[in-house]
C-alpha cells in the first residue's frame, strides 16, 4: 500500500510540473495524453514530408543564408531543447519519466521587449503512469536515457537522410539540448546543482549516442561595478556545433564547443557582466 501512494503521489506531481510548465515556460506545449485528433504520433508526425519542411523552413528565422546542414542542425537542437524542456520537468519534479504519445508544431503567442510576437513550438501529448504497475523497474536515469534516445533516433536518421547531417553530430547536439534544459529547469526551481547532476548522469552512460567528452557545465565569475560585486553562473558548455557560424552575419555561440576554452571564458564573463543582476 505505502508503494501505491508513492506511485500516485509522483503521478501528482507530474501533473503539477506540467501545470509548473504551462504557465512558466510558454516556449513549449505540453498536456496530458487525450484522445485529441489533432496531434499525431511522433512517428507520424515525422513522416508527412510537410511537417519535415515546415520545421526545417521554420529554423530560417533564426539567421539568413541557412543551408540545410545547418537548417537540420537549428532543428535538432531547437527539437531536443524543447523535448527536453517538457520531459525534464516532468522527471526532474516527480521521478516519473514520461513517454510521448502526441506531438503537433503549432504557433503561439510571446511577450519580446514590450511587445507580442507569433512564435512556433513543438507541443506534447505525455503519457504518464496511472498505477503501481505501469511504473518501469528500470534506474530512472537509464529508462529516462533510453526513452530520450529511442524518441529521437527515427527523427535524427530523417534529418540525416534529408538534409546529409551526420547522426553523431546531430546526436552532440541533442545532448547539449538535453543538458540546456535541465540546467534552466534547475535554475527556475532553485534546484541547479541537481538538475545538472542528473543531466550529466543521462549523457554520460557509456556507449551512449548522447555521450560526449566536450559537453559539460562551468561555473564563471566575474567582479563588477565600483564595488566589485562577484557576479556567477552556471553555464552549459557544448559538445556540438550548431552550425550558425556558417549563415549570413554568423558567429560563433558563446559556448561554442570550437572555440578556445579560455576565449570562451572571456567571452561568457562579458555576458556576465551585461546580464541583468
Amino acid at each position: 500500500m505505502g508503494q501505491g501512494h508513492r506511485v500516485s503521489a509522483a503521478v501528482k506531481e507530474a501533473a503539477a510540473a506540467i501545470e509548473w510548465l504551462v504557465v512558466s515556460v510558454p516556449e513549449v506545449g505540453c498536456s496530458v495524453a487525450t484522445s485529441d485528433a489533432h496531434f499525431h504520433s511522433p512517428d507520424a508526425f515525422w513522416s508527412e514530408p510537410a511537417n519535415l519542411e515546415a520545421c526545417l523552413a521554420y529554423q530560417d528565422r533564426f539567421a539568413s543564408g541557412m543551408d540545410d546542414k545547418v537548417r537540420a542542425a537549428h532543428l535538432v537542437a531547437f527539437y531536443s531543447h524543447q523535448l527536453s524542456l517538457a520531459a525534464g520537468a516532468i522527471y526532474l519534479v516527480s521521478g516519473v519519466v514520461p513517454v510521448v504519445a502526441g506531438l503537433r508544431f503549432e504557433t503561439y503567442l510571446r511577450e519580446h521587449d514590450g511587445r507580442t510576437l507569433a512564435a512556433g513550438r513543438f507541443h506534447f501529448l505525455v503519457d504518464l503512469p496511472r498505477s503501481e504497475s505501469e511504473i518501469e523497474p528500470d534506474e530512472p536515469a537509464r529508462r529516462f536515457h533510453d526513452v530520450f534516445v529511442a524518441h529521437l533516433k527515427p527523427v535524427i536518421a530523417l534529418l540525416k537522410r534529408r538534409c546529409s547531417l551526420s547522426a553523431r553530430a546531430q546526436w552532440r547536439l541533442a545532448a547539449d539540448g538535453l543538458a540546456g534544459a535541465f540546467l534552466e529547469i534547475g535554475r527556475w526551481r532553485q534546484r541547479e546543482d541537481s538538475a545538472t547532476e542528473q543531466a550529466l548522469t543521462i549523457v554520460k552512460r557509456a556507449h551512449s549516442p548522447l555521450a560526449s567528452r566536450q559537453l559539460h557545465y562551468e561555473r564563471i565569475e566575474a567582479a563588477c561595478g565600483s564595488g566589485r560585486e562577484l557576479r556567477s553562473k552556471t553555464y552549459r558548455i557544448r559538445g556540438g556545433c550548431c552550425l550558425f557560424y556558417r549563415a549570413e552575419g554568423g558567429s560563433y555561440c558563446d559556448t561554442c564547443v570550437l572555440l578556445e576554452p579560455e576565449l570562451r571564458r572571456e567571452r561568457l564573463r562579458a555576458h556576465l557582466l551585461g546580464s541583468k543582476a
